[in-house]
């Protein structure tokens, strides 16, 4: 398993990249952490954001998607758009639940 965290400023405060304190806390050696100043990530997900890709039900604002978490199986490759979820939800700590079901799924119940 592999977590790409992606930090884009979105409230009046997010002026600079997230500070050492704010990267530490997923402080996991599978976890890849990026800044996206220009939120290029994000406007990429919300034009991909659509069937088959499950709908989220929040996570957009200024038509910019944010606090988003999703889900993808082995293998699933990022090329010219992106590839359909297993889970596309938000807010990250409002979905846990169907995160962490969602993932156990992915990886068979296992640790990796």
């Amino acid at each position: 398993m592999r977590v790409l965290a992606i930090w884009q400023p979105m409230l009046p405060t997010d002026f600079f990249q997230p500070s050492r304190g704010t990267l530490a806390r997923l402080a996991d050696a599978r976890a890849i952490q990026a800044w996206d100043k220009d939120r290029v990530v994000a406007r990429q997900m919300d034009k991909d954001a659509r069937a088959p890709q499950p709908k989220p039900e929040c996570c957009r604002r200024d038509d910019v998607l944010w606090d988003l978490a999703a889900v993808y199986p082995p293998g699933a490759v990022w090329s010219a758009s992106m590839p359909p979820a297993v889970f596309f939800d938000g807010s990250v700590v409002g979905v846990r639940d169907g995160l962490e079901s969602s993932l156990r799924r992915v990886i068979g119940g296992g640790t990796n």
